[in-house]
């Protein structure tokens, strides 16, 4: 019924499995499950590990342990899941809106440092990413999600200042995170963001901080809306 838990997170792996068990109705509410020595065959594990997960699954209400009886899935099993994988959900996405806002704040700075400081040439290297992208077409690939980053690591650079560059780099492992959700968006939607990336630079060529902003904030919370949806 089971699949040997993967050593690396032996933990992880049979909580999922467990609670899987659970939805797919392998399991269902009242029933009695396997006592710690049969769960620990099947997975390969220890009893220790076992007696790790079924305490987490008790305390979250999804088992019930039943003294001289054994341990049984609570009658509302299916609910307690439902409620804790929502809360899960809502603790995600709460962490991408606070992304985004660090990301208008920092952003919003930095291209307006680049309006003021950037030489004609260092305008033209951005112009070369741009150019870039739009060579790589609308394809939803890894290359055009790395194309459109460089777009904005670019901006961080020609800001002429390096704690700019360093704040940006320290988010990276969650933008990256981030843009990998825009993988399975439709790729009209790719587009849309793909063009924006040239608005913006047509405003900071024109050395319009204001509207290059507006439009940086405008992206960026259409690419926040767009992950939200996914």
């Amino acid at each position: 019924m089971f699949k040997p838990a993967s050593r690396l997170n032996l933990y992880e792996t049979v909580l999922e499995q467990l609670l899987l068990a659970v939805k797919e109705g392998k399991w269902r509410p009242g029933e009695k499950i396997p006592g710690e020595l049969a769960l620990a065959k099947d997975f390969q594990v220890s009893r220790n590990c076992i007696r790790e997960a079924l305490k987490a699954l008790t305390l979250f209400r999804i088992l019930e342990s039943k003294p001289g009886q054994g341990t049984f899935i609570s009658g509302d099993a299916l609910r307690q899941i439902a409620n804790n994988e929502l809360v899960r959900h809502i603790r995600e996405k709460a962490s991408l809106i606070e992304l985004a806002e660090v990301r208008i704040v920092l952003e919003s700075n930095i291209i307006e440092m680049v309006v003021e400081r950037a030489t004609d040439e260092d305008l033209k290297e951005l112009k070369k990413v741009v150019e870039e992208e739009a060579r790589l077409g609308p394809g939803l690939t890894e290359e055009t999600l790395r194309a459109r980053a460089k777009f904005h690591e670019t901006m961080a650079a020609l800001s002429g200042n390096s704690i700019m560059l360093r704040l940006l780099n320290s988010i990276k492992a969650e933008l990256d995170a981030q843009r990998n959700r825009y993988l399975s968006m439709p790729e009209e939607r790719w587009q849309i963001m793909m063009n924006e990336h040239e608005k913006i630079l047509e405003f900071i060529m024109k050395r319009d901080a204001g509207k290059a902003k507006e439009a940086l904030y405008d992206h960026l919370v259409k690419g926040m809306e767009t992950v939200l949806s996914s």
